[in-house]
Formats: C-alpha cells, sequence, structure tokens
C-alpha cells in the first residue's frame, strides 16, 4: 500500500507540473495573440489614414474641388455684392435714401464681422468677404453724393474727403496687413476718387500721388504686379482727363487748356522711373524692370505728344530741353548705382532723342542734321562714360537712321555732308581707340561707321567740288586714307583707300570722258595714274619683303 500510494503521489506531482507548463503556455500564447492584434489594429489606424489623406489632397487638387471651393466662394461673394448694390438702389428710388444707405452699412460691416470670425477656419471664404465688404462700403459713400437723384451729402467736398479717408484707411490695412489685393484696391479707390472729384487740380495731383504710394508699396514690399497695374491704371486717368472725363457724362473731347498739366505727366513718368533705383541681383527680375521701363515710356510719350500737339505745337523747345537734362541726369545716377547697362542705356538715348528734337525746333531742317551729327559724336563719348556697350550699339543705329533721312527728304548742304563724313570716321576711330572701355570684341559697330563715312567722303565731295574735279577730290581722298593707313598702322583706311581708287575710276571713264574738257581729262587721267602706281609699287615691295 505504502508503494502504491508513492506512485500516485509521483503521478499527481507529475500532472500538476503539466498543468503549470499548459497554463503558462496557454497565457504565453493568448498574450502574443493580444500583441498581434494590437499590432494589426496599429497598422489598420495608420494605413487608413493615410489612405485617406491621399485620397482626399488628390480630392482637393481636382477641378471639381478647385471650383467648389474657389469658384463658387467667388462667385457668390459678386452676387451677394450687386444684390445688395441693387436693394439699396431699390430703395433709394423708393426713396428711402437714410434707410438704403443704413442698410449698406450695416451690411458691409455683418460682412466685415463674419470675415473674421471665418478666417481661422476658412482662410480664402475670409479673405474674399473682406475685400467684399471693403468694396460695398465704398460703393455706399460713394453713393452718399454722386449718382443720386437726392443725395444725402449735398456737399461735394465733405463726401469727397470722406472717400479720401476711405482710400487712407484702405492703403493703412494693405500696409498693416502687408496685402498686395488690398494695396490694389487702395489704388483703385483712388483713382475712382480721382475721377469722380472732376476737378483738374484735384484729379491730376490725386492720379500722381496714387503713382508714388505704389511705388511705395513697391519699395517696401516687392509687389511687381501692382505696379504693372498702376501704370496702366493712371496713365488711362490723365489720358480721361486729357479728354474731357467723358467718364462723368462730358463730351469725349481734348480740353481747351492745358491747365499745366504736363507738370504732373512728368511727375508719373518720374514715378514709375524710380523703380530701377530698386533694383538689386537678388530681388528682382531684369526682364520686369525692362518691361516697366517700356511701359512708363512708350505712354508717356504717346501722352506727351498728344500735349504737345494740343497745346505746345509752336513752343515745345523747353519741354524737351527739360527731359533732356532730366534723362541725363537720371542715366549718371543709375550708372554710378549699377553697372546694368540697360538702365543708363534706355535714359541716355532718350535724352538725347529728346535732344534730337528740342534742336529741330530750334533750327529747323536741314540744319538740324549738322548739330545731329554732332550729338552722335557725344553719345558715343558718354558711352565710352560709362562703359556701356549698349549704347554705342543703339547710337549708331540711330545715326545711320538719321542719315538715311537726310539723305531721302533733305537737299544736299555741304557742311551737314562733310559733318556726316567727319563724324563717323571719328567715331570709328574714338571706338577702335577705347575698345577695351565698351568691351566690344566684334569690329561690327566699327566697320559700320567707317563704311558710312567712305560713301559720306564720296558724296561730299561729289556736292561740294566742281563736276570737273570730282575725279581728282576722290583721288586725294584715296590718298589720305593711304597715309592714314601709315600713321595709324590700320589696314582698314588701305581697303577705304583701294574702294575710293575704283570708284574714282568708274566716274573717270564712264562720267568724266564724256563730260568734262579735254585739259580736265588729262589732269585726271594722269593723276589717277600716278596714285595708282605708286600704291601698285607700295603693294609689290611690300609682298618682296613679307617673302623674303
Amino acid at each position: 500500500m505504502a508503494d502504491q500510494d508513492n506512485e500516485l503521489e509521483k503521478i499527481g506531482t507529475r500532472l500538476h507540473s503539466i498543468e503549470l507548463r499548459l497554463s503558462r503556455l496557454e497565457s504565453a500564447l493568448i498574450i502574443a495573440d493580444n500583441k498581434n492584434a494590437y499590432r494589426s489594429e496599429e497598422q489598420v489606424q495608420t494605413v487608413d489614414p493615410s489612405l485617406n489623406s491621399d485620397t482626399l489632397n488628390e480630392e482637393e487638387k481636382g477641378l471639381e474641388s478647385q471650383i467648389g471651393r474657389f469658384g463658387l466662394a467667388w462667385l457668390g461673394n459678386i452676387v451677394l455684392l450687386f444684390g445688395i448694390s441693387f436693394l439699396t438702389q431699390y430703395l433709394m428710388i423708393l426713396g428711402h435714401r437714410f434707410l438704403s444707405i443704413i442698410l449698406g452699412y450695416i451690411t458691409s460691416a455683418s460682412i466685415f464681422f463674419l470675415a473674421n470670425y471665418l478666417k481661422k477656419t476658412n482662410v480664402h471664404l475670409a479673405f474674399m468677404f473682406k475685400m467684399n465688404a471693403q468694396i460695398l462700403l465704398f460703393y455706399i459713400t460713394l453713393k452718399l453724393h454722386f449718382f443720386s437723384a437726392s443725395p444725402v451729402i449735398s456737399n461735394k467736398t465733405i463726401s469727397v474727403i470722406i472717400l479720401l479717408l476711405l482710400v487712407a484707411i484702405q492703403a493703412y490695412f494693405s500696409i498693416r496687413n502687408k496685402s498686395q489685393a488690398f494695396a490694389a484696391l487702395s489704388v483703385f479707390f483712388a483713382l475712382t476718387t480721382a475721377i469722380i472729384g472732376d476737378a483738374t487740380h484735384f484729379m491730376l495731383p490725386l492720379v500722381t500721388l496714387t503713382a508714388a504710394g505704389t511705388i511705395y508699396y513697391f519699395y517696401r514690399f516687392k509687389w511687381e504686379p501692382l505696379v504693372v497695374v498702376a501704370i496702366f491704371l493712371t496713365y488711362i486717368s490723365f489720358f480721361l482727363w486729357l479728354f474731357g472725363n467723358p467718364l462723368m457724362g462730358h463730351q469725349m473731347q481734348m480740353i481747351s487748356e492745358h491747365h499745366f498739366d504736363v507738370i504732373y505727366l512728368f511727375g508719373l513718368g518720374a514715378c514709375f522711373s524710380i523703380v530701377l533705383l530698386f533694383r538689386t541681383k537678388d530681388t528682382f527680375s531684369d526682364s520686369f524692370l525692362i518691361g516697366v521701363t517700356f511701359t512708363n515710356g512708350i505712354l508717356f510719350t504717346f501722352l506727351l505728344l498728344l500735349v504737345v500737339l494740343r497745346f505746345f505745337s509752336t513752343d515745345y523747345v523747353s519741354l524737351f530741353a527739360v527731359i533732356t537734362i532730366c534723362c541725363l541726369i537720371y542715366s549718371t545716377i543709375l550708372h554710378s548705382r549699377s553697372d546694368w547697362n540697360f538702365a543708363s542705356a534706355f535714359y541716355v538715348l532718350y535724352g538725347f532723342m529728346a535732344m534730337s528734337i528740342a534742336l529741330y525746333g530750334l533750327f529747323g531742317l536741314p540744319r538740324v542734321y549738322l548739330l545731329l551729327s554732332v550729338q552722335s559724336l557725344i553719345v558715343v563719348s558718354m558711352a565710352l562714360w560709362f562703359r556701356n556697350r549698349l549704347i554705342a550699339i543703339l547710337n549708331s543705329v540711330l545715326f545711320m537712321t538719321i542719315l538715311t533721312v537726310y539723305l531721302l527728304s533733305s537737299k544736299s548742304v555741304d557742311g551737314v555732308n562733310f559733318s556726316f563724313a567727319l563724324i563717323a570716321l571719328i567715331s570709328a576711330r574714338i571706338i577702335n581707340w577705347k575698345r577695351s572701355r565698351l568691351q566690344i570684341q566684334t569690329d561690327l559697330i566699327r566697320n559700320l561707321y567707317l563704311i558710312e563715312g567712305f560713301f559720306m567722303v564720296l558724296y561730299a565731295l561729289f556736292h561740294a567740288v566742281p563736276r570737273q574735279f570730282v575725279t581728282l577730290s576722290w583721288t586725294m581722298a584715296a590718298l589720305l586714307y593711304f597715309l592714314l593707313s601709315f600713321i595709324l598702322k590700320n589696314v582698314k583706311y588701305r581697303y577705304m583707300t583701294l574702294g575710293t581708287m575704283i570708284c574714282a575710276a568708274f566716274y573717270l571713264f564712264i562720267v568724266d570722258l564724256a563730260r568734262i574738257e579735254i585739259i580736265y581729262r588729262v589732269l585726271a587721267l594722269l593723276f589717277l595714274a600716278a596714285i595708282s602706281i605708286g600704291i601698285s609699287i607700295y603693294y609689290t615691295n611690300r609682298i618682296k619683303k613679307s617673302g623674303s
């Protein structure tokens, strides 16, 4: 019995240990299953949101979402603006003037407070509501006096002062919020106030001040699109004034008195020219500055032309003299501040074009061509001073244009002919002498001047000397070129020598032998022969020396 009891006790102990092991295994399996389940839940929780966010991002970028979020918001605000405007107008028609104004102001204030409420949850809609509220506020204030059969405020001055106060507030908000859209509204409100003011010395100063304000915005915040918009709007406003301000019900025709409008036009041109002073390599693109400069120049020139033709057709010299002085001074300032060629070149050439018009007004045709040729030499000198290759290139084109106009449209004047010839040759020599200052890598500009000088020497001598001495004078010119080639050690003058000798020979055999007297024929033949043979001997000896 004792043995059986011991055996049973051992079996019980072993079963108990087996149960303990089984319980431990079960608990381990349960924990592992729980961990796997937890991990799977985590994966589900981490994967699903990413999938949802990707889906949401794709949905947000879709055309439907863009139209739904932004397009409908704009549409709703525009419809709301027109609806309130028509409602206030309807109340005005019914005779409820004060109710119409009060309703308009309350609605504007409500939209503004709604925008502030939504600015944390719906930024773009809040922004649109703010724009809507500001436009509506300006519109209601405008209706206090203007465009109303029975205005609430009968005094125009008080109404304009209130509008100017709104413009100032709008400018303040645009600066405080650093908002280009609000700044654009301030520009639009200011120009609208200027137009409805309908008085020369209120409208034009306010337009000029608006241009200056735009430049201030540009200086502070670098808002490039606003500058472009302001250029067009301010010049259009000046154009409307020049044609009688037809938006205020006047007949569209040019005004009869200038009222010193050219001062304000100069102010507009100066404001938008200041943009170039803010150029830095890291801030603005050169294409923007070039576009602004050309747009400002074209619009300014167009309106200046209208003003001059209307009011100063017989007394414009002083205007263009002022433009010349201002442009040359400003080009010098630009050159001292930056090495950008375009800026200084544009104002140098614009200034000299204004000088050309002033000289024309003083001396008339054809005497002015003499001064224009000398002016071209001055421009070349400024190009060397500024180290500006662009000025030299454009001046050469301008010189050729003036020369072509002179040859085609004016009678020959000996002094002008020789002036063009000498200026062309001197300009070519100066450019070759100081080519390192202009960083000119090719001889294109110099060759252009030499070709112009070559033909103008022939043309000038043809008209200046008697017919029987044309061949002789051309031969003397060839001899002079030949001597210059030795003095200056430049082969291009020898090319001009050969060209002049060929022209003299053709003229001698085609014209002189049939028209001039025998003694002049003999003289021309002998002189041409002597020069030709002498030059031929020079080339022969030169070739022998180079061969040996």
